[in-house]
């Protein structure tokens, strides 16, 4: 379990989600590119959690190494592989699009697709791929078959009736028996293979022995034949050893989102996107360590924030609050908050300085371990801080001035820190500096208990007498510490309180005089805005009836043009009353063009594009447009152009580019350098689209040019981030291990 995990008091938390995951991981899960739209989709998504996973890092080793694995490591990668396969089939590109482009760029190679063909829902192949296997099978089931029937036929015996403990067979140490009572044997011959502890026998019947041993034979023949198909398996999927470690780790991937998502979906639970721009506000946040908790509501805006006030009053557990909730988000996992309305920072380092960390063994003070977890706290960036009583074990004054050194530095490196102390004096230097938000516990005075609730911009009171009095000290006893605490000392403390007071109305008076600024100034630039929409649209009237006119006087000229064109009335005249002939005879309506001269090599207007007719298909012309287009038309749907056409541009002829297909191994053995690098160059591009982490490039050893040449290339490639010979069963020093 995390450290500051552990600090936080979310262990039990976090153990209840490990229960939803397939195998056992780390909780934590590092952000990656989509992760968030990845684990939107999942709780869209109708899917039903993986079967228990074993963990395959010990499996992956052992085939590295030329091991061979056993019927059920390869069951567990088609499990895995089945399990990819079924979340393709639930996801949808309309509601689930990065998740299914996550899954479809994941392409598993034939072999492992041919062993999750030949292997069935449990550890066991398939039949009609190992004839000899499924001879053995069928034989072995034969002899059992036969084996079973010896037994009830021993069963049904009527002399043995009066000896059997029970009707039952039972398998002792690897042998199938009987459980019969003393004197069995005038009614049985058998041998003795174990002894129950209400003094019966358990008895292999010589009847079935000879049988048993055939059933065995044919067992170990059985285990022997699966042996050395596993191991032809082992050796067909070695060459995939990075593919097989790639999708386990992605598996846990999947598993993480999965298990999160159930886990949310069972206790109402809500996931919150870490943001960047630094916002902190929690809205009815509880943690999950307390049961029936009172939501907390609190608006983080400043670097630092002093929470002061009453003993017992939450104090620690707000501030433990606050960073669960940083490091829960910053993980993905969901937790009980009104998440519309929250915002939580991306901090990249969480540190709790909570518990005393003062050891006998190793000789630390409270204050030298509180020094070292400060100092590693400078020495952190991106830090989310917590301290709790930060005043623990050492002079009070001194440490005032002290911690307000110290967290001002923290502030100038741009960590945000979370404070509780009961130091007055380090809550009035620190009031000082507009980075610090204060924050007081607050007390019932007349029930005397702390309400666990909080004052934003006050300096609270510890109630240390109060508490006292509450938890059984005699009142004589606290008398005489007032006394002793003095008057002054009591005065001063509420001055103190009263300037925190004060201040914080005089903060809130300004707050609300901007505030009632910026509604002024809004309300003026929404008239404004008013006005200025009204002109706009006036004016887009205006453009409208504007168009509208010139629409219609550019429509009338196009058709005293036509008029103009049409040089024989008559033959339209006779064209028109053809037609009114054919519909007075039932005819259907056909429109035919007007004779005109049109020719080839004319040219022509078709609709707003002018042309020339380059050929004749029946009563078909062919025209070429000024755009590059031939069409086919009829007469009636050109024009005479009096101006000839413009040069046509010429057809763009569009290619689609083949995607890319990527391989995890690249052979360049026998190629002269060049040839070998520009295939290197493809290989590398191709395996980055599809997301490897991994690659192998096979060079051979020889003379050792092509190497050093590609060695070369591979240091100065930008994407390449290591690579180192092959192991042996992988080419050695012929092959170089990439890694992108």
């Amino acid at each position: 379990m995390n450290t500051l995990a552990t600090s936080l008091d979310l262990e039990r938390f976090l153990a209840h989600f490990a229960s939803f995951l397939a195998r056992p991981k780390e909780v934590t899960l590092n952000p990656r590119p989509s992760v968030w739209e990845h684990l939107q989709e999942f709780e869209r998504l109708d899917f039903t959690p993986p079967s228990a996973i074993i963990c395959l890092k010990e499996a992956l080793k052992t085939l590295k190494k030329g091991g061979m694995w056993r019927l059920e490591i390869l069951f567990e990668f088609v499990k895995i592989t089945r399990y990819f396969f079924y979340l393709k089939g639930r996801a949808r590109f309309k509601d689930h699009p990065h998740l299914c482009a996550y899954l479809e760029n994941i392409h598993f190679p034939p072999p492992l697709l041919e062993l999750e063909a030949r292997m069935q829902d449990v550890p066991a192949l398939k039949e009609g791929f190992y004839p000899e296997l499924d001879a053995l099978l069928e034989s072995l089931g034969r002899l059992q078959a036969q084996q079973k029937q010896v037994f009830n036929q021993i069963l049904s015996r009527s002399a043995l009736q009066i000896y059997l403990a029970d009707r039952q067979v039972h398998f002792v140490q690897g042998v199938e028996t009987l459980l019969l009572k003393p004197g069995f044997s005038a009614a049985l011959k058998g041998v003795v293979v174990a002894r129950s502890h209400g003094g019966q026998f358990y008895i292999e019947p010589l009847e079935v022995k000879s049988l048993a041993r055939k059933i065995q034979e044919v067992r170990n023949k059985v285990e022997e034949n699966i042996a050395q198909i596993c191991t032809q398996w082992s050796q067909s999927l070695r060459p995939l050893f990075l593919f097989l470690r790639f999708i386990n780790h992605e598996f846990d991937y999947l598993d993480h989102l999965q298990a999160r998502v159930c886990f949310a979906k069972s206790a109402g639970l809500s996931f919150i996107q870490p943001n960047v721009s630094g916002h902190f506000v929690l809205k009815d946040f509880e943690h999950p360590n307390l049961n029936n908790p009172k939501p907390l509501s609190l608006v983080f805006n400043q670097a630092l924030l002093l929470v002061t006030g009453v003993n017992t009053g939450g104090k620690t557990m707000l501030l433990k609050s606050i960073l669960s909730a940083a490091w829960l988000a910053k993980h993905f996992l969901p937790f009980k908050i009104n998440a519309h309305h929250s915002q939580i920072p991306y901090i990249e380092n969480i540190q709790a300085i909570i518990n005393d960390p003062q050891n006998s063994q190793n000789d630390i003070s409270t204050f030298a371990g509180r020094m070292l977890d400060f100092n590693q706290a400078l020495n952190t960036p991106q830090l989310l801080l917590g301290v709790d009583e930060i005043e623990l074990g050492t002079d009070a004054s001194e440490a005032s001035c002290l911690y307000k050194v110290l967290l001002e530095t923290l502030l100038a490196k741009g960590a945000k820190v979370v404070v509780t102390t009961h130091h007055k004096h380090l809550a009035m230097l620190l009031a000082k500096n507009p980075a610090v938000q204060l924050l007081a516990a607050n007390y019932d005075l007349q029930a005397q208990m702390p309400t666990y609730t909080f004052t934003p911009g006050l300096i609270g009171k510890s109630y240390a007498f109060e508490s006292a009095l509450r938890y059984g000290v005699p009142l004589d006893l606290i008398e005489q510490a007032r006394a002793l605490y003095g008057a002054e000392q009591t005065h001063l403390n509420a001055l103190i309180e009263r300037t925190s007071a004060l201040e914080q109305e005089l903060l809130n008076e300004r707050a609300q005089l901007e505030d009632a600024k910026q509604a002024h100034m809004q309300s003026v630039q929404a008239r404004l805005a008013q006005m200025q929409n009204a002109q706009e649209q006036q004016e887009a009237k205006q453009r409208a009836l504007e168009k509208s006119y010139q629409q219609a006087l550019k429509a009338l000229q196009e058709a005293l043009k036509e008029f103009e064109r049409a040089q024989n009335k008559s033959r339209a005249h006779q064209q028109i009353q053809a037609i009114q002939e054919g519909l007075k005879r039932g005819k259907p309506l056909e429109s035919k063009p007007l004779e005109t001269s049109l020719a080839i090599g004319m040219g022509v207007v078709y609709g707003k594009q002018k042309g020339q007719i380059v050929g004749l298909n029946g009563e078909l012309f062919v025209v070429l447009l000024e755009n590059g287009l031939k069409i086919k038309t009829r007469a009636h749907a050109l024009k005479i152009s009096h101006t000839p056409p413009k040069t046509p541009k010429p057809q763009v002829k569009l290619e689609r580019k083949p995607q890319a297909h990527a391989n995890m191994r690249l052979d360049v053995r026998a190629l002269e350098v060049q040839e070998a690098l520009e295939q290197a160059q493809d290989f590398l591009a191709n395996a980055l689209l599809a997301g490897f982490e991994e690659v192998l490039i096979v060079h051979g050893k020889g003379k050792g040019v092509l190497r050093q040449a590609l060695k070369g290339w591979l240091k100065t490639h930008p994407k390449v981030i290591s690579f180192e010979d092959a192991p042996y069963n992988l080419g050695g020093s012929g092959a170089q291990v990439v890694k992108i």
